[in-house]
């Protein structure tokens, strides 16, 4: 019986997690369906009519929290953003993870950085705020006191935009077309915008990391939930899939 698979949220249209993900099955040889499904609420109901054959969901935007709820039991990491971007049926139930941390940390591995600005305050930013809690952290947001909630459950301070701009490393986790307003500079450190279809805010910063490479190390985390159940250790064939991914995306090497 084939796997199904898909990305559920809203607005989906724009995903390319099932180029990702597709890429991922058919290098591994692996039989497997992997779709996308605009859903912007109700994922308890829409989970509920499913037969056996679905076995695992990427969650966006606004279904995040929602998946909090469906799951049967949480991950520690979607515990403690209260995010899981990544539902997978073991036995009768589902499970909640949250890849987005993974997939922040791997995108920046080659960065050496102190300071880190968090750009938002969504469920992105709450994941970004643990997966760099090692580091002196900064947070801006449009609204001060959604801000000040971030570093009050996690670490860092609120900032001044100008302030958390000129960190060593940015992370804006704002929506596609919300940064490139604020930029009214030029900027010392380095860019990770994780709205990958933004294409005019790197010039701004010194260098910048795709948002892709965010996506691309997130999916391969749900790729090992989707086969393995679990997202600590490296798959068999990880380096291949990877390699396939980059290709679906056109990232190169």
């Amino acid at each position: 019986m084939t796997s199904n698979y898909a990305v559920l949220g809203s607005p989906i249209a724009h995903s390319m997690s099932p180029a990702l993900h597709k890429a991922a099955f058919a290098v591994s040889g692996i039989e497997a369906s992997y779709e996308s499904h605009e859903l912007a609420g109700g994922l308890s109901n829409f989970v509920s009519t499913l037969d056996e054959s679905w076995q695992g969901f990427s969650l966006t935007m606004p279904l995040k929290e929602e998946a909090l709820d469906v799951a049967k039991q949480l991950h520690p990491l979607a515990i403690s953003t209260r995010a899981a971007n990544t539902l997978i049926r073991v036995s009768d139930a589902w499970l909640g993870y949250n890849t987005d941390v993974m997939g922040l940390q791997q995108a920046v591995q080659s960065q050496t950085f102190q300071t880190v600005a968090i750009l938002g305050n969504g469920a992105t930013a709450r994941s970004a705020a643990v997966a760099f809690e090692d580091h002196e952290v900064l947070v801006w947001a449009r609204n001060s006191d959604r801000a000040m909630a971030i570093t009050e459950s996690y670490v860092g301070r609120v900032a001044s935009l100008d302030e958390a701009l000129r960190c060593d490393l940015v992370v804006s986790t704002l929506p596609a077309g919300a940064l490139k307003p604020l930029l009214q500079d030029a900027y010392p450190g380095v860019l990770l915008d994780v709205a990958y279809a933004n294409r005019d805010t790197a010039s701004h910063f010194s260098s910048s990391i795709s948002g892709l490479e965010m996506l691309l190390w997130q999916a391969v985390g749900q790729q090992r939930l989707f086969r393995t159940a679990q997202f600590e250790s490296p798959l068999a064939d990880e380096v291949a899939v990877v390699a396939a991914m980059r290709s679906a995306l056109d990232m190169g090497e």
